[in-house]
């Protein structure tokens, strides 16, 4: 979905979404696997309406909890959705469910061995 699937090995993703339709955004979360370090969602980044909407410095795999907004967001078509994740794979070596795999280049997949970086956003449509 992102970069027409091009990957870039590093410990941090990001992926541009531009939003298709005018609406209000009330609610975000994050989902990663184990290897997930942090996770951010912002709204049109590196312009002067940037705004953070959702910022996981210490992301926790077993608290994916929905993040309500202080306030809700209108957002419009053409606005920029930014979601950005860290991962470390060193946790491999401490973390139980992982400790004892063999190394290997993780990629995306559906097992908890391997990763996902989704922004998840709770919204409406005009």
């Amino acid at each position: 979905m992102c970069d027409g699937g091009t990957v870039r090995p590093g410990p941090t993703q990001s992926c541009d979404h531009p939003v298709r339709q005018s609406g209000t955004v009330y609610a975000l979360a994050g989902h990663m696997h184990l290897l997930g370090r942090s996770i951010k969602v912002e709204l049109d980044p590196g312009t002067p309406q940037a705004r953070t909407l959702l910022d996981v410095p210490n992301y926790n795999f077993d608290n994916q909890a929905v993040q309500p907004l202080a306030s809700p967001v209108a957002v419009r078509a053409g606005d920029m959705l930014r979601v950005t994740c860290t991962h470390d794979a060193g946790l491999r070596a401490l973390l139980p469910a992982l400790r004892g795999t063999p190394p290997r280049y993780v990629v995306w997949g559906d097992g908890t061995s391997d990763e996902m970086c989704l922004g998840l956003v709770i919204w409406s449509v005009d």
